[in-house]
């Protein structure tokens, strides 16, 4: 398995993985809509997606997604880890936990103060993966959200 910054070569194959993500949260698959949003986000470099690549297939076997932010009060960058998905193909293999890394390794390369993200509180799976490399429980504050 290789990690390397997602360009358009790995589109398509990033699609498929990306598709298989949004049904597995509840989002009805739109194969089109999926491959004109990730293409704008990796050619206008909006947000970087690091992606999992099988040695022996070149197949995209799972991704992360970070998107840019700040912290205004630190004077510092922060990521959101906004996806993570692994094609069901290659579950049970670590690729989660090798991108998130890979998340952690790149976020101290751009002097970043903190990854950011969330979960489904049902999600322990993920829960635990988390837990696992460090990530804590933000107790001291509140997420809202309002519809646009």
């Amino acid at each position: 398995m290789n990690i390397v910054k997602c360009t358009e070569a790995y589109l398509e194959s990033l699609v498929d993985v990306f598709e298989e993500y949004r049904q597995f949260c509840g989002f009805e698959r739109s194969q089109s809509e999926t491959k004109a949003f990730l293409k704008k986000l990796i050619c206008n470099e909006e947000s970087i997606i690091f992606i999992a690549v099988d040695s022996e297939t070149d197949s995209v076997m799972g991704f992360v997604n970070l998107y840019p932010s700040y912290s205004s009060l630190a004077l510092q960058r922060l990521w959101i880890l906004n996806d993570l998905g692994v094609s069901s193909r290659f579950r049970g293999k670590r690729v989660s936990k090798v991108l998130i890394q890979k998340a952690q390794e790149f976020a101290k390369e751009t002097n970043a103060i903190r990854i950011e993200l969330k979960t489904e509180l049902k999600n322990t799976t993920a829960r635990n993966l988390y837990k696992s490399l460090d990530f804590t429980v933000d107790s001291d504050n509140v997420y809202y959200r309002v519809p646009c």
